[in-house]
Parts: structure tokens; C-alpha cells; sequence
């Protein structure tokens, strides 16, 4: 004879949490895969406060009080399944019980972890604007330890259930998929705790509605962006107050650096130390005298420094910051520890090709490099 032992919610919680792993682990590795990867995240803490709230509301095996024991009753259980006599349970063991609970809090923790450096490298997800490229950073340690502890118990989760498949010889994989398992004649019932209309009892109503209006927020943030339209898309830079501004290229910035002489560079590729050695030296400019009469070199040099890498919202220039050591002030971009990381793996033979003929042509693989952004889902490297 069969029990009711785990409940639909439970069932679909488990299954869309190993989806939920699954995708963020195949998309952890690539900048092009970064939305994927947040939003599998997203998922992944929307389920867990969704089984924190079933906890407490779910049926009899998915309530915390029914498998969250005391210390003795974890001893117990451990002691005996080392020697492999290992005790039955219809619903989580005292052993498993607390491993879903650390399970649970870990991936809460790695979530939010996620979601803060998101918001702060990126400058994008609920948390854009309130946490700083540097303490994205350092959350950032803390998201690829937990994410490393997290295989690990995964690990050792997926091991135990294949104990519970051959040594008890229970199919414990197929009752997640199923609910059911096998009666045990300790147990008098046959199916769940629950009753006829239990389940609608104001508590499930409540959570019910929780998790719908939390879906409904999932699909604001939720679908990758694709690639940015330029054509919507406005310059902003951060003042010194902190408040985030539309920008516009200086129409002298345009005339002498970006039309006269050479490609224009957006000014939040250097820090503002960088335009200011630059500016003062334009009387040997790369080997040429490109000097301008002071008013106008005054207004290049503010809109500069207003633009630079310090008050840009982008990452690339957070990046290309946090990259610099101390004291250094480059005056070529591609000197920046970060840009030579960033263009590692691309080949001498990729910067001869026709449309693209130097490294320091920007636009031609980052289409948005004109208003200063450099996503990553932007790039294009063109085969001729």
C-alpha cells in the first residue's frame, strides 16, 4: 500500500529548485550567459521563500515541525546509519531535515549574494544603485564559496538518495516525481495528514497569493534583455552628489578630439587623473603637438573629468578602475590591466582585419561605445 507523502507544491519546489541549479551552473561561466544566470537566481529565491512559507503551511512531511529534530534524534539516526542499519522515515529523516534547512538558508544566501553583485558590477537587477562596485566585490567572494559549498551538499544529498535506493531499497527518486511511497506497519495511515478542504484554509490562501503576485514581479525581471537598442539608450553619469544625469558630448570634445584627430574615446574609459595628464600635455600628444588655446582646452578637460571612469555608471569602467594600481595614471586605454585581461584571447590577426584595423577602434565591436556602454551581450567581432 502507498502514502501521500509529498505534496504537489513540495514536489514542483524541488524539481524547478534542481532546474533552478542546473541553469545557473551552465551559464556561471560566460559574461554572454550573465541574464541567464541572474535569473535563474531569481527563481532559485523565489522557491525558497516560497518552502520557507510551506514550512509552515504545507502538508504534514513538508512542514518543518514534522522533520527538524532535536540533537539526540540526529545522533541517533547518524550513529546507526555509519553501521548501516539505517531507520525509515515516510517523510525527511533527523539527519536530512536540518541539511534541507542548511540547504534552504544557503541558497537564500547565495541568491541575495547574487543578487547584490549583480546590482553592483552590473548596475542592473532590484538591486542596481544601491550597493558600490566594491562591495560587489567583496559579496562576490562570499557568492563563489557558498556556490562551491552548495555542490557539495548537493553532492552528498544526491549520494544518500541512492543509499535510500539500494540499501533500503526504497525509490525514493521516483516518489518525488510520483508523492507517493511505501506504507511502513508502524504507520496507520495510508495517505496524508491532510483533509477533505484543508487546503483551503486562509493560511494556503495567503501564501497562494504570495507566490502569485511574486511570480508576477519574477516576470518584470526575469527575461533577458538581449541587445541593447542605441537608439534609446542616453549617456548618464553620476555627479559628485551622487544623483545619476543624462549626459551630452561636448560639442568642442566632438570638433578637436573625436572628428579632428582621431577616434573619439568615451571619457569614462580613463579616470579623470588620466585626461587631466593627458590635457596638459597635448604639446606632445603621442608625438604630436595638438595644443589648443586654453578656454578651449579648459572646457574639454571639465567635460573629461565629469564623464571619466569615476563618475560612469558603467562596469567596464568600474572595472577598468578597480584594475589600476595606486599612483599609476595611464594615458592608453589599452594599457589598463583590465582591457588586456578582457582582450586576452583575441589574436593579432582579429585586429588586422579590415573593419576593424586597431585595437584602439572600439566601435567596431562594441557598437555602443559612442555613449559609453560595453555589455557584454552587445559585442560583436566582425569576421572581415
Amino acid at each position: 500500500m502507498k502514502i501521500k507523502v509529498w505534496d504537489l507544491p513540495t514536489r514542483i519546489f524541488h524539481w524547478f529548485l534542481v532546474l533552478a541549479y542546473v541553469g545557473a551552473y551552465f551559464t556561471s561561466e560566460s559574461e554572454w550567459l550573465l541574464e541567464y544566470h541572474a535569473a535563474a537566481g531569481y527563481i532559485a529565491l523565489g522557491l525558497i521563500v516560497f518552502r520557507i512559507l510551506w514550512g509552515f503551511t504545507g502538508n504534514r512531511y513538508a512542514r518543518f515541525s514534522d522533520f527538524i529534530r532535536g540533537w539526540s534524534e540526529v545522533k541517533s539516526y547518524i550513529l546507526k546509519a555509519v553501521k548501516l542499519d539505517i531507520p525509515r522515515f515516510l517523510g525527511h529523516n533527523p539527519a536530512v531535515g536540518w541539511v534541507v534547512l542548511f540547504m534552504l538558508l544557503i541558497t537564500a544566501v547565495i541568491s541575495l549574494t547574487g543578487v547584490i553583485v549583480y546590482g553592483g558590477e552590473e548596475g542592473r537587477g532590484i538591486a542596481a544603485g544601491f550597493f558600490t562596485f566594491k562591495t560587489a566585490l567583496i559579496v562576490r567572494v562570499i557568492h563563489l564559496i557558498l556556490a562551491d559549498i552548495a555542490v557539495v551538499i548537493i553532492v552528498t544529498h544526491i549520494s544518500a538518495a541512492l543509499i535510500h535506493q539500494f540499501i533500503l531499497k526504497e525509490n525514493i527518486i521516483y516518489s518525488m516525481f510520483t508523492g507517493y511511497k511505501e506504507d511502513m506497519e508502524s504507520w496507520s495511515e495510508r495517505v496524508s495528514h491532510m483533509k477533505p478542504g484543508e487546503g483551503l484554509t486562509a493560511a494556503r490562501l495567503i501564501v497562494g497569493i504570495f507566490v502569485a503576485i511574486l511570480g508576477g514581479l519574477g516576470l518584470l525581471y526575469l527575461p533577458p534583455e538581449g541587445k541593447t537598442d542605441f537608439s534609446k539608450e542616453k549617456m548618464q553619469v553620476v555627479n559628485d552628489k551622487g544623483f545619476v544625469l543624462e549626459l551630452k558630448h561636448n560639442k568642442k570634445w566632438v570638433e578637436e578630439c573625436a572628428k579632428s584627430c582621431h577616434i573619439g574615446f568615451h571619457p569614462n574609459l580613463l579616470p579623470a587623473s588620466s585626461w587631466q595628464k593627458l590635457m596638459s600635455g597635448l604639446n606632445d600628444h603621442f608625438g604630436e603637438d595638438v595644443s589648443l588655446n586654453e578656454n578651449v582646452n579648459k572646457e574639454i578637460l571639465d567635460y573629461l573629468v565629469s564623464a571619466s571612469a569615476e563618475h560612469s555608471v558603467s562596469e567596464a569602467s568600474k572595472k577598468l578602475m578597480y584594475s589600476i594600481k595606486e599612483g599609476d595614471t595611464p594615458i592608453k586605454i589599452t594599457d589598463i590591466p583590465y582591457w588586456k585581461k578582457k582582450h586576452s584571447e583575441i589574436s593579432d590577426e582579429v585586429y588586422k582585419r579590415e573593419s576593424i584595423m586597431s585595437k584602439s577602434n572600439c566601435i567596431a565591436c562594441h557598437p555602443g561605445s559612442d555613449i559609453g556602454s560595453f555589455e557584454d551581450r552587445d559585442i560583436h567581432i566582425p569576421k572581415e
